[in-house]
């Protein structure tokens, strides 16, 4: 059921208006258990028949425009999601020190949420109904931890007793056209070497051959992406003989080094990748981007900027990242923002129109070294004004966490104020510190880190980072 938290403003007709609390239970017969399904079975040409359930105990019968259904779910409760049962060594969250807000501590293992939002979610604990209505509704793409695919070795990562084939479901999701996007988080000692060139092995057989197009991937169709909802989902074998064309696939594969905090009391110890580690993996992952790139048409395997970083190695050119699938994992970041920005600030500067404004960077300490390493260069190649860039220690985690999204509040906050008085300074922090509810890990809000200091502080962007910086006068 869904139910509403404040009133839809528009009656649905004469004899009915909404009130909070209403739960719909029903469309057109069917039972709704969340919005997506709301929203999947929705006619789009004819009027929808709603069951509704008062807090009364009062059931209801109304009809809707479907015309209506974005101003209804703008009422709706949010989805509560379910939460992780697996114990995995290498988990953040049980990271995290205490005293922080109670979200923080949230683990999620929710399909609808890997589908809606990128989360990545384990699979173990999907079963018959989650798959059948991934397939039905063809919720696609959907992001997948994978770690390893040695049944072994990832029990023991994930800290799960039933041993748990990834690639049984893995193999019944692309067979049935779900776009899938893969990850492994590395940990020495662990599924680095030979456990990663199986995992990577393992999961390329499933990696869906690029189209004419250069697209790796072929939607099932345009609405919903799956089955229609009239059709009886088709076993696996027979999905298998479908047309090639609505064949799904694992579209990518990343790999990130294991994040490590100071805040590891009573958890299972493990070592951070090391330079030398990340140096290997670059090399290994390059060997199988060319066999990739001759089997699919494209790279599959991508290391996320960490590697190449620490490894103090070439970040490769952008076209070997394809699509930027796995943007958000940190992976060709750096350069997608260095090649966008040098391509902006070489057509302002052609206009007359550079930033004028000098900026003061604050962010992590691997972000400032790619700061000065890919994007210090290209400012000072156009004559844009000086950009001063202080890479911020991180006390809150420990000094092993480095990327800026793990900056708090009070550690950005220790950094401004050391910064000189004088001359004043306009202070830019990374979009990535605050939360959709403007706070900090630490909970505090830009006012708190600015208050009692000299210094105009702002949150940047990134994509739009030379617009944003121009704006600033």
């Amino acid at each position: 059921m869904i139910m509403l938290i404040r009133p839809f403003p528009k009656p649905l007709d004469t004899l009915f208006e909404w009130q909070t609390g209403d739960h719909i239970t029903h469309l057109d017969g069917r039972p709704i258990e969340d919005i997506l399904d709301l929203y999947y079975y929705t006619p789009e040409e004819k009027v929808t028949t709603l069951n509704i359930q008062r807090k009364t105990g009062e059931m209801l019968r109304v009809e809707m425009d479907p015309a209506d259904i974005d101003a209804v779910t703008d009422c709706f409760a949010p989805m509560e999601f379910k939460t992780c049962a697996c114990d995995c060594v290498f988990c953040f969250i049980d990271q995290n020190p205490q005293g922080m807000r109670d979200q923080i501590y949230v683990k999620d293992e929710d399909y609808r949420f890997s589908f809606l939002y990128g989360n990545y979610i384990t699979l173990t604990s999907l079963g018959k109904r989650g798959i059948k209505r991934i397939i039905e509704q063809g919720m696609s793409p959907l992001y997948v931890s994978v770690h390893a695919t040695d049944i072994d070795v990832r029990t023991r990562m994930l800290g799960i007793k039933r041993r748990f084939d990834v690639m049984e479901i893995l193999r019944e999701l692309t067979a049935a056209g779900i776009e899938i996007h893969t990850q492994v988080v590395l940990c020495p000692g662990w599924n680095e070497g030979p456990i990663l060139e199986k995992t990577f092995r393992d999961l390329v057989t499933l990696g869906a051959p690029a189209d004419d197009d250069g697209s790796p991937f072929t939607a099932v169709c345009d609405r919903g992406h799956g089955y229609d909802g009239s059709q009886e989902i088709p076993e696996f074998e027979e999905i298998q003989d479908r047309d090639e064309r609505k064949r799904g696939g694992v579209k990518s594969l990343a790999i990130v080094p294991v994040g490590l905090s100071a805040h590891r009391e009573g958890l299972t110890r493990l070592d951070p990748v090391s330079p030398g580690l990340a140096a290997d993996t670059i090399a290994q992952v390059g060997v199988w981007q060319e066999e990739a790139k001759q089997e699919l048409g494209y790279s599959f395997v991508y290391l996320s900027d960490e590697f190449y970083l620490m490894a103090e190695t070439p970040f490769p050119p952008a076209e070997q990242y394809d699509g930027f699938w796995q943007i958000d994992n940190a992976i060709g970041l750096s350069v997608r923002l260095r090649d966008t920005w040098r391509e902006e600030l070489d057509r302002d500067a052609e206009a007359g129109s550079l930033p004028q404004q000098p900026l003061t960077v604050l962010t992590g300490e691997l972000a400032a070294k790619a700061w000065r390493r890919e994007f210090t260069p290209v400012l000072e190649a156009t004559d844009a004004p000086p950009v001063e860039v202080v890479g911020v220690e991180n006390r809150f985690y420990g000094n092993s966490v480095t990327v800026a999204g793990l900056l708090s509040g009070q550690d950005l906050r220790r950094a401004l104020l050391r910064l000189p008085p004088e001359p004043k300074r306009t202070v830019v922090l990374s979009q990535r510190v605050l939360n959709s509810d403007g706070l900090t890990l630490d909970g505090l809000e830009l006012e708190d880190i600015a208050k009692k200091q000299p210094h105009t502080v702002v949150v940047g962007e990134e994509d739009g980072f030379i617009d944003f910086w121009r704006e600033l006068g």
